[in-house]
């Protein structure tokens, strides 16, 4: 354990984690802190948020027919709330706009006129609809008549995706799938596009960052044995001659510490956008996402991509750490840890949490990939960088110290 301990103070120095820190404040702030100060992004994706939350709490995760009834009810009240409000805004009183009726008339003959003159927008009629926009509940009532047309035309929607993917000649498993995707329990769940499109988005960017910071963090150290000739002294003892394996353990013991460092400190400002709220929503739902392999919860999605990025972490570890036992100076293994980040993080791991375990082409265009794709290459890439460890261990215990 003494042994094990050192080799963990040689990969946690303080330089190597100031850096780490620092560059993490700035890899967040260009990337992924977009994904949480817009996690709702934009007044209609924030109006369907606070619809899909109240629902939520009302209904439970799925719309039933019966509770579908009830919107009716709730459009007719978020309309009589409409009327009030416009008829506080003096320049929409000014033209006669007093009511929804008058006001969504106006609103469609004002774009039809403005298609017909060639996209020409008048700025005084902008600003109106702006100010009448930003005044009043209009985005709920859109997204409520959006909401209840979507689950009106659910059943032809779904009917219509089926027949396409079978005109197309598309895989049996996923024609079979899609029509589990049509059954009422799963078609009408309640999970908003917003949170969707940020916890992909985000979780992308949390991915690439966990491998960098292994690389970062884990390829110095055996490199900077090699430059101070330790190597020779740790052979001295019947101890030091394994001490490769102990380094490895260490270097993997990191890895999972950094890793779960990196997600705690990731899912603080994501957790305060309320996500939870829909952690037992499907995946699939009213607002179409892609169309899911599995029926998890929105909360199991999220423990499942936790685990998918702690596994590309371990591989980056194991890949960094085999590597940097053949490399004879910090430029040797910067040229090698940088196509390394690049394949394992910034290509491979983008593209693993791209949408995972949902339908998806290997590039766009190309083949279907197979249900379970990601979970399968993720363990075969941290199997192997463990394997290569291993050997890397026998290697050396069985070679002549020169």
């Amino acid at each position: 354990m003494r042994l094990l301990a050192w080799e963990l103070r040689k990969i946690w120095r303080p330089g190597i984690l100031a850096a780490i820190v620092l560059l993490g404040a700035v890899y967040y702030w260009m990337f992924p802190e977009f994904y949480i100060e817009y996690f709702c992004n934009g007044p209609a994706s924030q109006a369907q948020f606070q619809l899909a939350s109240e629902w939520v709490e009302k209904y439970g995760p799925t719309l039933e027919p019966e509770e579908r009834a009830e919107l009716d009810g709730q459009l007719a009240e978020e309309i009589r709330t409409f009327d009030q409000q416009i008829a506080a805004i003096p320049e929409a009183a000014a033209v006669g706009l007093t009511d929804y009726e008058t006001f969504d008339r106006f609103r469609e003959d004002y774009l039809n006129d403005a298609l017909d003159s060639g996209g020409q927008a008048d700025m005084d009629m902008e600003y109106l609809l702006s100010r009448v926009y930003g005044g009043t509940n209009w985005y709920l009532i859109e997204e409520i008549q959006y909401t209840m047309e979507l689950y009106d035309t659910q059943e032809e929607h779904s009917a219509l995706v089926i027949s396409g993917r079978k005109a197309e000649g598309q895989p049996e498993a996923m024609i079979l799938r899609e029509e589990q995707l049509a059954e009422p329990e799963r078609a009408h769940g309640l999970l908003p596009d917003s949170v969707r499109e940020s916890t992909r988005e985000y979780g992308k960017d949390l991915a690439v960052w966990c491998v960098l910071s292994i690389v970062l963090l884990l390829c110095p150290t055996l490199v900077r044995d090699r430059l101070r000739r330790t190597r020779a002294m740790q052979w001295t003892s019947r101890r030091g001659r394994f001490v490769l394996t102990t380094q490895m353990a260490a270097a993997m013991f990191s890895a999972v510490v950094l890793t779960a460092v990196n997600l705690v400190v990731y899912a603080i400002p994501f957790l305060a956008q309320e996500p939870l709220r829909f952690r037992a929503c499907g995946l699939g739902g009213i607002w179409e996402w892609g169309s899911p392999w599995f029926d998890w919860t929105y909360g199991t999605y999220l423990i499942v991509l936790a685990g998918l990025i702690l596994a590309l972490s371990l591989a980056a570890a194991g890949l960094t750490v085999f590597l940097s036992q053949y490399s004879g100076s910090y430029i040797a293994m910067l040229l090698k840890a940088l196509p390394l980040f690049a394949a394992v993080g910034a290509v491979l791991g983008s593209w693993l949490l791209d949408q995972p375990f949902c339908f998806r082409r290997l590039w766009e265009g190309g083949p279907w990939i197979p249900k379970g794709t990601e979970a399968v290459v993720i363990a075969v890439l941290a199997a192997a960088g463990i394997v290569l460890c291993v050997l890397a261990c026998c290697r050396q215990g069985k070679r002549e110290l020169l």
